[in-house]
């Protein structure tokens, strides 16, 4: 396109509302500066470009309609197990629309799409029509998919893994060895049929289900997660020098003096962030984040970008990590290693002794990280003072100093009412065949919150940088809870003897960390987190500068993993124009808008896509490992109730089953959806939210991953009837207070 932008079309025909537009009329409008003939090109390609999208709607007269005025609805398609495909309308906060299979035209389970759902006339009131059908595929989302391979004379066929998808891939002849009967295999799809049979090619085996190694390839692969490198990116990386050049130092602010450390996991190889604290006058405590400035190396519109905007993040896997850079970015030369010269972009700023953050500046420099620490040695050196004799005074002392600043910024955060998550994270303990022997709460203590409290400090710093220096950005948002689901939420708290004071249409997180604090301690601590994180919105990337809801800050981005996260490296990048005294102004501003704008939604969906993945492989590796632990009784809680059973969460594994209500032998349950409960019609028990359960392991369903668990139920109390059916009587007993657990921020 020449001069004319897809988003001035857009608005243009926006304005005019369900009248719509023609094109004829948008040339006019849009050709004054332009030339009418090169407006008449741009105005098609636009609107060829927004139908493909799915934002405008064109009619059988031509004229083109914005699609929020139209019976059209865009949104990402869910099957159902019976093959009726479901849209989530998110925008315009409409009830789910259901569509019939016959109704899914090539659709399939994932796929971005636009329905058409109109209305029809009842007592002289227009409704919607019950269906919806499926007017265009906007997005493929697999054109690869991960099935079981089933042998057949006339034509191997190929049975997707994800059981939402309702079809069936032919295969094409293929070169090479036969796959095994029921092995896994990742295919390409060609032909998108009705019906669901679909054509495609056999790509690679990937092995069977039980085999080491398969989990994590089966779900990177069926998630569309890129694991190879491209070529290209390999050998633009491969061409960077191996080491810091001294003319890469010039013009830089010198810190290599400085006491500065990094803290990770022990087992980190990338090291994105390195710390330093020093006394300054008045109490304050000047603390320095250093961040590697991976901008230096990676540049806009290179094949390493490309990839790492593909990628959008790293993603760790139980025993395996697949980068979002090459390894010789990310764990060499942006990898702030021990001893040798790095290029960081620095933060400074000044903590007060009430926890204030003052005098903040940015600029590019230069750092010789002075040790490599991981997590648990730090919290020994700073609770119980077991200080290495290796460990020179001036980084004992910045580290302390580096703590007690935390300490003054957790106290500030919590005073302006952030909410801290307390959500025991499962760690996955494998073998060497990568296989789970057991499991176990990660830790999380007090360097961990020192990390976390300095850099929330620098990604606020940054973002007023960038929002109040009026710099295009990606900011990190995280909106308001919607005020139906607080009513959920505050319904569920009820159970427990808790009130959710407030305005639901404006609650003030200070409301909900006050819920959290009455549950320190108490049994049911645990899964009142979880609900409460539940009833929140989900952060997500966005090009305006929203706040954080759950953080209580009006500016907020992430700027301090860019070896890791693609949208902290489009912030070093905006970051880097502002410190040069450029501020992006008339077209190259909304250009760069514009590229935010598509930006923002692909980062947060390749971070969701991300953490899923994860999510994915753990219930893998714990379904494999609860195989062998069939017939075992464990302790477990109730954290779901729905009308097929109780979901029950193992209290020492973190393993979640399903006690399916056919398995309560002891009476007909019903499900009471008010209450959150299943309660026994003849004997009157209740089994709640929140309830202690012994249960037995059942089995494991190899196809979904599901953990089957019976419920051992102790006998009611005597004289019990029908009548007795009061959950304050006949709950399950809650078990003792559970100890108490550090805290998690949520960003």
């Amino acid at each position: 396109m020449g001069e004319i932008r897809r988003q001035d079309v857009l608005e243009l025909v926006r304005q005019t509302k369900g009248d719509g537009a023609t094109a004829a009329r948008l040339v006019r409008q849009l050709g004054v500066r332009a030339g009418r003939e090169a407006a008449r090109e741009d105005v098609e390609a636009a609107l060829a470009e927004l139908e493909a999208r799915g934002e405008v709607v064109r009619g059988s007269s031509g004229r083109v309609t914005a699609v929020e005025f139209t019976d059209c609805y865009r949104g990402t398609l869910r099957q159902t197990a019976s093959g009726y495909g479901v849209l989530r309308v998110v925008e315009a906060e409409l009830p789910d629309i259901v569509i019939p299979p016959e109704s899914l035209a090539t659709a399939l389970d994932g796929d971005e799409v636009l329905v058409y759902r109109g209305h029809k006339r009842v007592k002289g009131r227009l409704v919607p029509e019950k269906y919806g059908q499926v007017v265009r595929v906007l997005k493929r989302r697999r054109l690869t998919m991960v099935g079981r391979f089933v042998a057949n004379r006339v034509q191997p066929v190929v049975l997707p893994f994800n059981r939402r998808v309702k079809a069936r891939v032919l295969l094409a002849p293929w070169d090479g060895p036969s796959p095994r009967q029921g092995e896994l295999v990742e295919v390409a799809v060609s032909e998108f049929g009705d019906g669901g049979l679909l054509e495609g090619r056999l790509l690679r085996r990937l092995g069977l289900a039980e085999e080491p190694g398969v989990a994590e390839e089966v779900v990177l692969a069926e998630s569309g997660i890129p694991v190879e490198m491209p070529p290209r990116a390999l050998t633009e990386a491969a061409a960077l020098p191996a080491e810091v050049l001294p003319h890469e130092i010039e013009g830089r602010r010198d810190f290599r003096a400085q006491p500065a450390v990094t803290i990770d996991p022990e087992t980190a190889r990338d090291h994105d962030d390195a710390v330093a604290a020093f006394e300054h006058r008045g109490g304050a405590i000047e603390v320095f984040v250093h961040i590697a400035d991976v901008a230096h190396y990676v540049r806009p519109d290179s094949a390493v970008d490309a990839a790492a905007r593909e990628r959008g993040t790293s993603v760790y896997l139980p025993g395996r990590c697949v980068p979002m850079l090459p390894e010789a970015l990310s764990s060499q030369l942006c990898s702030l290693r021990e001893g040798v010269d790095r290029l960081t972009f620095s933060v400074r700023f000044f903590v007060t002794a009430k926890g204030g953050v003052e005098g903040y500046r940015a600029e590019r420099g230069v750092i010789r990280v002075r040790r490599r620490c991981a997590y648990p040695e730090v919290r020994a050196w700073l609770e119980d003072g077991a200080w290495p004799d290796d460990l020179e005074e001036d980084v004992r002392r910045s580290l302390a100093l580096a703590a007690e600043a935390a300490e003054r910024l957790g106290r500030r955060r919590a005073a302006r009412g952030s909410i801290d998550f307390d959500l025991p994270e499962p760690e996955i303990l494998l073998d060497s065949a990568g296989f789970m022997i057991g499991m176990r709460a990660s830790e999380h203590n007090l360097a961990h919150r020192l990390i976390e409290e300095l850099m929330v400090a620098a990604n606020e710093c940054v973002a007023r940088m960038l929002q109040l220096g009026r710099q295009p950005a990606l900011f990190r948002i995280h909106e308001r809870p919607s005020p139906a689901k607080l009513v959920e939420l505050a319904a569920i708290l009820a159970e427990f003897g808790i009130e959710l004071k407030g305005d639901f249409e404006d609650l003030p997180p200070r409301s909900l960390q006050r819920v959290l604090a009455q549950v320190e301690g108490r049994p049911e601590e645990r899964l009142v987190h979880a609900l409460t994180l539940r009833a929140l919105a989900r952060a997500a990337y966005h090009p305006e500068c929203r706040g954080h809801y759950a953080l209580a800050t009006e500016y907020y981005l992430h700027f301090t993993s860019p070896i890791r996260r693609y949208p902290d490296l489009v912030v070093h990048r905006m970051l880097a124009e502002l410190l040069t005294g450029r501020v992006l102004q008339g077209g190259a501003r909304k250009l760069v808008e514009s590229e935010l704008e598509e930006l923002a939604p692909h980062c947060s969906f390749t971070e969701r896509r991300a953490a899923d993945a994860e999510r994915e492989v753990v219930r893998w590796k714990q379904a494999e490992y609860m195989q062998g632990r069939v017939g075992e009784e464990l302790t477990g809680h109730v954290t779901g109730v729905v009308a097929f059973g109780l979901f029950v969460t193992l209290d020492e594994l973190f393993v979640e089953g399903l006690v399916h209500v056919s398995a309560l032998a002891d009476d007909l349950y019903r499900y009471d959806e008010k209450g959150h409960r299943l309660v026994g019609s003849r004997l009157g028990r209740v089994l709640r939210l929140g309830d202690a359960l012994r249960v037995r392991v059942k089995g494991v369903d190899e196809e979904t991953m599901e953990v089957k668990l019976d419920a051992i139920l102790p006998p009611l109390p005597v004289g019990r009837g029908p009548r007795a059916g009061r959950r304050r009587d006949v709950s399950l007993a809650r078990t003792p207070a559970q100890p108490r657990k550090a805290r998690r921020l949520r960003g």
